[in-house]
């Protein structure tokens, strides 16, 4: 038996704080007064039908018919709303999306997306290979043994690839959600039925520590399809590559040449070692 919430009074003190009605209640009050007013006939529609559409637009807010029963799918009730939703929006949800009133929004971040493909290892290999031609055998990580321009000379060095890294992920964060808007063209003009014009999809990038909400792309709805092509699909800046999470990734790239420095000025005539590798 489903247990309805109460709502958040306070019996003791009725007037200690204003009301905040539970969304049990905001919800079976709103329902109710549509359906009074359609068998009154003050709106169209009938109540069966109004009942239906609004299972269908919670369930295409969320992003899929499983979303709504997922906390108990194996109940009666379960059963129940997934046939009423598959008469509705189809099997496969493939009428899901004409229902949705919320934007799509995908959720990502640049710093996870280069971290998973070790694209930070490229930087840290071109500081190396300059660390390295530098002061060679001198050079240790507490820098006892530069001089004082040495030590402004690397340091300079650092800001310059850090700098590189910034825009480096400021031009993939454009990429990316460039990806997403053609893919989400493509479908839109593949399917104008399934996708209605007025549905619009959006792109939000957050720093990789902010794990919530960022888009799953495990998933079958719509915002994690779009998230996963586009993750597949964007070029990566300095090599214009597509990613690639094999292990040899980072040291494909640098054997052909996409060292991160010599997209520097400053830094070009620093070349690359005899013997590329992201070790030095």
């Amino acid at each position: 038996m489903t247990t309805p919430p109460t709502s958040n009074r306070d019996e003791g003190n009725p007037s200690s704080n204003p009301v905040v009605l539970d969304d049990f209640e905001v919800a079976h009050t709103a329902i109710t007064r549509a359906i009074r007013a359609i068998n009154n006939e003050e709106r169209g529609g009938d109540g069966a039908e109004f009942v239906t559409h609004v299972l269908a637009t919670v369930a295409a807010n969320l992003g899929s018919s499983y979303a709504v029963i997922q906390a108990r799918s194996g109940s009666w009730e379960a059963d129940v709303v997934g046939r009423m939703l598959s008469s509705t929006v189809g099997c496969d949800d493939e009428f899901l999306m004409t229902y949705r009133t919320e934007p799509v929004e995908i959720i990502a971040s640049s710093t996870y997306e280069l971290d998973e493909l070790s694209i930070y290892e490229t930087y840290e290999a071109s500081l190396a290979h300059i660390r390295q031609t530098l002061f060679g055998d001198r050079w240790t990580p507490a820098r006892d043994q530069l001089t004082d321009d040495e030590l402004e000379q690397i340091e300079d060095v650092e800001i310059a690839l850090i700098d590189l890294e910034d825009s480096d992920a400021a031009e993939y964060e454009q990429r990316f959600a460039a990806t997403v808007a053609a893919r989400w063209e493509q479908l839109r003009t593949e399917d104008p039925l399934g996708y209605p014009t007025e549905l619009s999809v959006t792109v939000h990038f957050v720093t990789a520590s902010d794990t919530r909400g960022r888009t799953d792309g495990w998933g079958s709805d719509l915002a994690s399809r779009l998230y996963q092509h586009a993750r597949e699909n964007t070029l990566l800046p300095g090599s214009d590559t597509l990613p690639d999470w094999s292990p040899g990734f980072v040291d494909t790239l640098l054997v052909d040449g996409h060292w991160p420095h010599l997209r520097i000025p400053e830094l070009a005539h620093y070349s690359v070692p005899a013997a590329t590798s992201k070790e030095n």
